[in-house]
């Protein structure tokens, strides 16, 4: 049984994989940052681990890997790291806050390169390892009063191919998953002007798209089920687009 560690493991697809692969048997370690409301029926289980963590801050990030890994007395073989901070703010460039961009950029960008940076050299040590970061497909088209976020999404991408060149013949693969709206329940994690451009956001992608569907999270672990197979050995520094039918 191995053991998975999922970081925004509260969200509604980290906790949908956590929910998904526990019952497939694997051992869990689960991060978040305050709520765990949707993960909080695995805190008793003996093959999970449940921790609170700021993954802007590296040595908090660092110390959260070494207490899974010595609970579980080995290190994590697989990495899906689901946290994100969208740009909340929802302005254009232009009038956008500095301090909300900067918050923004950073807590993706730094969250990412923590867990990796984290995890990285036991996977190394252990050769193997299998990775998933999550992109967006907003890294190819942009975010209209989103830029903080798509900056970041690109910058994610970069860092995933980046780190493939630097593992190669580790049997470490890192790669990133970058899809288009995912059908979740927005009311559940937004409120007020977001959730307003959360909703027009997605009725405006559904409707100038006439057949595209938004992204189940169903179809999301199929395509991270992949990525996570140990039978892969070459699919490594990739972006892999789910577009909802869109070419």
């Amino acid at each position: 049984m191995k053991l998975m560690l999922i970081s925004g493991a509260n969200g509604q697809v980290g906790s949908y994989l956590a929910k998904a692969y526990k019952a497939e048997g694997y051992k869990l370690a689960l991060l978040y940052h305050n709520r765990c409301e949707r993960i909080k029926q695995y805190e008793a289980d003996p093959d999970c681990f449940l921790q609170a963590v700021d993954l802007a801050d590296f040595n908090s990030t660092q110390k959260a890997v070494y207490d899974a890994s010595a609970f579980f007395k080995e290190p994590p073989s697989a990495l899906i790291h689901c946290a994100a901070l969208r740009s909340y703010d929802a302005k254009s460039l232009a009038y956008t806050d500095p301090q909300t961009f900067t918050e923004v950029i950073s807590t993706n960008i730094l969250s990412s390169y923590h867990i990796v940076r984290a995890l990285l050299p036991q996977m190394i040590e252990e050769h193997y390892g299998r990775i998933v970061l999550f992109g967006s497909d907003v890294s190819r088209k942009g975010l209209k009063q989103g830029s903080a976020y798509a900056a970041a999404k690109s910058a994610i991408v970069s860092l995933v191919k980046s780190v493939a060149l630097e593992t190669i013949g580790t049997n470490v693969m890192i790669n990133a998953i970058s899809p288009a709206p995912i059908e979740t329940n927005l009311e559940e994690d937004f409120q007020g002007e977001y959730l307003e451009f959360r909703r027009k956001y997605f009725a405006n992608f559904l409707s100038s798209n006439p057949g595209v569907k938004l992204i189940s999270r169903a179809e999301i672990k199929f395509v991270v089920d992949l990525l996570i197979n140990s039978e892969i050995q070459t699919i490594s520094g990739q972006e892999l687009f789910m577009t909802g039918g869109l070419n």
